[in-house]
């Protein structure tokens, strides 16, 4: 898969943003990829799962999902249960966010768990990109879990917004 570097379409003058020249492959993956998925998840969140807690969760049946070239750059974790979709993490290493990946994983997924009822997630309050994509691709706020993420680096405890994807209103043609 190849990068191509363009002027950004919005026209700042020395901004770079990178286009893609073909989407990246999305594909199911296994224990094989915890080790790349460890270290991404390192990189990309103060409270990272241990590669135990990873492995833990892959065995209890959780779905990974892997963006990768050469290397992984991003990925999804997901379990289901019953007739629902539990997203529990989803990462992007940060030299690749904005760039779309993110979205190419939650399609990807959401073509894959049609037949799903409905998806579910937590994002914190703070992380506006992530609740923008996922308002963008219909999720609504279902509720809210105060002071869910815990303090850190000097600063206060978080809120967790719940947010819910009623699969029968997913239009899979609109998101292509």
């Amino acid at each position: 898969m190849a990068l191509n570097m363009c002027v950004s379409p919005r026209g700042v003058v020395g901004r770079r943003r990178w286009r893609w020249s073909t989407l990246p492959k999305v594909r199911l993956a296994g224990p094989e990829s915890l080790l790349e998925v460890h270290a991404i998840n390192r990189i990309c969140f103060d409270e990272h799962w241990s590669l135990k807690a990873l492995q833990d969760t892959l065995s209890a049946g959780a779905e990974l999902r892997l963006c990768s070239g050469d290397k992984a750059f991003a990925y999804l974790l997901t379990q289901d249960v019953l007739d629902e979709t539990h997203i529990l993490q989803i990462a992007v290493r940060p030299e690749f966010r904005g760039h779309g990946m993110a979205s190419v994983l939650m399609r990807s997924l959401l073509e894959a768990k049609c037949e799903q009822r409905r998806m579910l997630l937590e994002v914190r309050a703070s992380n506006v990109p992530a609740r923008r994509l996922y308002e963008k691709l219909g999720f609504a706020q279902i509720g809210l879990r105060p002071r869910y993420y815990a303090a850190r680096s000097g600063r206060a405890a978080e809120d967790a917004v719940v947010l819910a994807l009623e699969m029968e209103a997913v239009d899979l043609h609109a998101l292509s």
